[in-house]
């Protein structure tokens, strides 16, 4: 139980800090771009937003994934470096489908990288949400 808890708590921070570079970067480009706003403009940054905020959620659930391949009693229950991400981003996404499971020794684990990965998301949501009410005062406030 304690190394579910040391090793889910740094890969926490890890994945935390990956979010908060990845959203001061983001901020940083929109930024940039955020001269004027038109229909076209508003769409295009609010897909390539949930694109970027969707590809840092899988850097996140890939770490989890590397993480258990390198404990041996973990790696153990997949087939393969490719079942390790399908079972970090169900747990990621607490979906949960229950078809691989960890040994009881490291059931931990996979709770933490849930909080971790429900955390991480509502962040992102925020983030869209902001984005959303940043557009629509710019497209509609005239």
């Amino acid at each position: 139980m304690i190394y579910s808890l040391l090793i889910g708590s740094i890969i926490i921070i890890i994945s935390v800090v990956v979010q908060a570079i990845g959203n001061v970067y983001w901020l940083k480009k929109i930024k940039k771009k955020n001269k004027h706003y038109t229909s076209k403009f508003a769409l295009t940054l609010l897909v390539s937003s949930f694109l970027f905020f969707s590809f840092l959620h899988f850097i996140q659930s890939l770490l989890w994934a590397l993480t258990y391949m390198l404990i041996p009693e973990i790696n153990n229950v997949f087939a393969g470096f490719t079942e390790a991400w399908y079972f970090s981003m169900i747990t990621f996404t607490s979906l949960g489908y229950g078809d691989l499971t960890l040994p009881p020794t490291w059931h931990l684990i996979s709770g933490i990288e849930a909080i971790n990965g429900i955390m991480l998301i509502g962040w992102s949501t925020a983030m869209m949400y902001s984005l959303i009410q940043q557009i629509f005062k710019n497209l509609y406030s005239n």
